[in-house]
């Protein structure tokens, strides 16, 4: 395996890969997650993806192996192909993805999708309108309760909108968001942003709470201009 992973977790797999290799209605195996990425903490589940073939479906599974919980799930080429176009999040577990197991070259087509799925992507106008109603919504809270000193209601309004901010940073790049695990893996993505914006995120999340509250606004004040923006030009 590359990028270090840890010795039980190529056990585990290479286990997996040979028992489910001689299974005829498995055509793919695909790592995916913090292990697939090589940022995996100790102790980290495995993530799998089993394409089937045509028409066949499998439940969800969930285990634990060795103390290792693995969850697996399973689609066939054209459920997986479904769902990489209607959620544009799916793109990720290819892009970051392992390919364990490909005899039909599925995986590898799938790939090839995903990785244009992600260089093509439009945000739809009624998303970016939704992210930022939302998003002008918390500023506006945020602003009054610092303007008249309640530093409690402000950091709160900071920390429910903070999933927003996040998902208005990559509308505002047209780029798809992605799941949460892969945040800070993908901030590289960003091509347009505010300075430092790596750093501003992580006194968002990890500062004092007057800086929280303060990184949430100049966030927001930089998103709601970008996102107006992206939307006067796909109306030009």
């Amino acid at each position: 395996m590359k990028r270090g992973v840890d010795l039980l977790y190529q056990s585990l797999l290479q286990e997996m890969v040979e028992e489910v290799s001689k299974q005829e209605e498995i055509i793919g195996i695909l790592l995916t997650g913090s292990v697939a990425r090589g940022d995996a903490l100790p102790g980290a589940d495995l993530d799998l993806r089993f394409i089937l073939t045509p028409g066949t479906g499998r439940e969800f599974h969930r285990e634990l192996c060795q103390g290792v919980l693995v969850e697996r799930g399973y689609a066939d080429v054209a459920l997986a192909q479904s769902m990489l176009e209607t959620n544009p999040m799916e793109v990720y577990a290819y892009l970051d993805g392992q390919i364990l197991f490909d005899p039909q070259a599925a995986l590898t087509h799938l790939k090839e999708q995903a990785q244009k799925r992600f260089e093509t992507y439009q945000i739809s106008e009624p998303e970016r309108e939704k992210i930022a109603s939302w998003l002008e919504s918390a500023r506006f809270k945020i602003r009054v309760a610092e303007r008249g000193g309640h530093v409690l209601k402000a950091a709160f309004a900071a920390g429910t909108v903070s999933w927003q901010i996040i998902e208005g940073l990559w509308a505002a790049n047209n780029r798809p968001l992605p799941p949460n695990g892969s945040i800070w893996a993908h901030i590289k993505d960003l091509s347009q942003g505010p300075p430092d914006v790596e750093e501003r995120l992580k006194h968002f999340f990890c500062g004092e709470t007057g800086q929280r509250v303060q990184v949430a606004l100049e966030l927001l004040d930089w998103i709601l201009p970008s996102l107006e923006r992206g939307s006067q030009r796909i109306h030009v």
